[in-house]
């Protein structure tokens, strides 16, 4: 039976264009209503690693049900959104029955039009070409280290970070990212020495590529990792038959980058150990303040 709604679901959105952006000043729904399962609405909070510190937005939230259980089993805040007033009226009852009332609040607009920057996670069950829709405003709106849960459907070509199976479904997990695209100018220290480095970084969604360079030469960036303001990247390369392996960790903070590394190089085979800092914007070496 709830197979044969999806379909309808597919069907009619198909038939109607309800995912036309061009459409304005809407007021009916985007898409037939169809739940979660109580079940798979706790693994995506799970998956979340929602806590009494975040704020869950449901965008199309239905009955209420992932913003009621994020409040009554994580001790969350929610804030559902839904165009439907019907909808809007009985999840607000819903959560007066689960006795959560004063933690959620439901907003009856638009979930292109509603305002999300004070999310922490956003939960979605919609079809792909609305999530798709819905992929610049979270970028445009969402913080650096927001989470972003999806019940089966992905949102346009942004890779998840994290992949669930569970209870015969998908659940799909991203993470912000912070925006590090660009040259960073690297200084890095130890009690015994200085270096300095040239970061250049290409940036898709939380994938990078790029290269490191000195004022002699030129490495590959091998590895990467970008979850939130977290990075991590790695430097391989092989310098006259010697080995150059540097492994940086840290954080983002807007233009300024932070954190520990670990060089092993023709220098140092044993490896040492460095405090970094990286500030976007120098163009070269060559040019930049030291």
């Amino acid at each position: 039976m709830r197979i044969k709604r999806v379909i309808l679901m597919l069907i009619c959105a198909l038939a109607a264009g309800a995912c036309d952006s061009g459409l304005e000043n809407k007021t009916e729904p985007d898409v037939v209503f169809v739940t979660t399962p109580h079940k798979v609405v706790r693994e995506m909070l799970k998956l979340a690693g929602v806590t009494k510190d975040d704020v869950v937005y449901d965008l199309g939230s239905g009955d209420g049900r992932i913003v009621i259980a994020a409040a009554r089993d994580f001790g969350a805040r929610g804030v559902g959104v839904d165009i439907d007033p019907k909808l809007i009226a009985e999840s607000t009852e819903n959560a007066r029955k689960a006795v959560v009332s004063e933690r959620i609040t439901f907003i009856e607009q638009d979930v292109l039009k509603v305002d999300i920057s004070q999310a922490t996670v956003i939960a979605l069950y919609m079809l792909p070409a609305m999530n798709k829709q819905l992929l610049p405003k979270f970028f445009r709106e969402l913080q650096p280290g927001t989470r972003v849960i999806s019940h089966r459907f992905l949102i346009g070509d942004w890779k998840p970070d994290m992949t669930l199976n569970a209870h015969d479904t998908t659940i799909y997990l991203w993470i912000i990212p912070a925006d590090v695209h660009g040259d960073w100018r690297i200084t890095m220290w130890n009690d015994k020495e200085t270096r300095d480095y040239l970061l250049t970084l290409q940036q898709t969604y939380q994938e990078l590529q790029g290269f490191l360079k000195d004022d002699r030469r030129k490495f590959t960036v091998a590895a990467t990792r970008l979850q939130g303001k977290e990075i991590a990247i790695t430097v391989a390369d092989t310098v006259v038959g010697q080995r150059f392996l540097m492994e940086l960790e840290g954080s983002v903070n807007g233009d300024m980058l932070e954190g520990t590394a670990r060089v092993t190089d023709a220098q140092h085979p044993l490896s040492v150990n460095y405090s970094w800092t990286a500030v976007r914007g120098a163009a070269s070496l060559e040019h930049a303040d030291h």
